[in-house]
């Protein structure tokens, strides 16, 4: 029996391990390992608690029989799954990321990008502002919630060992493709005030030439910038946190 809690609390360790190394929020580079250690541990231990107590019938035959191979293809699958689960989760901040990219992109500001500490590669201040607002507000509407209820339906639908017959790879990939267009609805409003500056810019070459918009016109395109940024600030939240319902529902789908 020993051997078998053994083998479950190994199996849901490996599950929210991967969950919370994958996720955005907690996986990060910015947060130490020790605290992800400690959530991943804790986590597993309540979930152990309400289900590992009763494993089922696969976690008794590898633990009776010792099946090496077929406890590490349970770790294997259970990885799988919560890296998936994860990333799942993920997709609830890059509509901000997308928006905030596009709209630094429009003004001009790709050079300006600079290294996120919570990912590999660098990202620009309009993309980090946006996934920090995106953060706070995911936060501020509990939808953290939404994260542990989640986790707690894929213990409940797949118990650690049961078999899965296929992944809910369809839903994922419908995830990503929304979020791309979630993305490009958030910038919208400002992109449109973006094309309109460049427009202005561009009859203004034509009507007077001995202007060097090539100096003021970057000002000109970060200051209107700034100031749709700040002008529908109230709508990006609104969408972000409709954004938020549409992925929180895309996640029960998956499972």
């Amino acid at each position: 029996m020993i051997d078998a809690w053994i083998v479950a609390f190994s199996l849901i360790l490996v599950r929210v391990s991967l969950f919370v190394g994958m996720l955005p929020l907690f996986g990060g580079r910015n947060l130490p390992r020790i605290v992800k250690v400690g959530m991943s541990v804790g986590l597993a231990t309540m979930w152990f608690c309400s289900f590992g107590v009763i494993p089922s019938l696969f976690v008794f035959e590898m633990s009776a029989g010792s099946h090496w191979l077929g406890f590490l293809l349970a770790i294997g699958r259970e990885a799988l799954f919560g890296a998936m689960l994860g990333f799942a989760f993920g997709l609830f901040l890059l509509p901000a990321r997308i928006a905030g990219a596009y709209v630094a992109q429009e003004m001009g500001l790709n050079l300006a990008a600079i290294s996120d500490p919570s990912a590999q590669d660098s990202a620009t201040v309009l993309a980090q502002m946006f996934e920090a607002l995106g953060i706070l507000l995911f936060f501020g509407l509990d939808f953290h919630h939404v994260i542990l209820s989640a986790l707690h339906l894929t213990f409940i639908r797949w118990p650690v060992g049961s078999p899965i017959s296929a992944f809910p790879t369809v839903p994922l990939m419908n995830g990503m493709v929304h979020a791309q267009e979630w993305g490009l609805l958030l910038a919208a409003p400002m992109a449109i005030c973006l094309f309109l500056t460049v427009v202005a810019l561009t009859l203004m070459m034509k009507v007077a030439p001995q202007l060097n918009l090539f100096s003021i016109g970057l000002t000109l395109r970060i200051g209107a910038g700034l100031l749709a940024v700040l002008f529908f600030l109230p709508d990006v939240c609104l969408l972000m946190q409709q954004v938020f319902n549409q992925m929180s529902q895309l996640v029960y789908d998956l499972i």
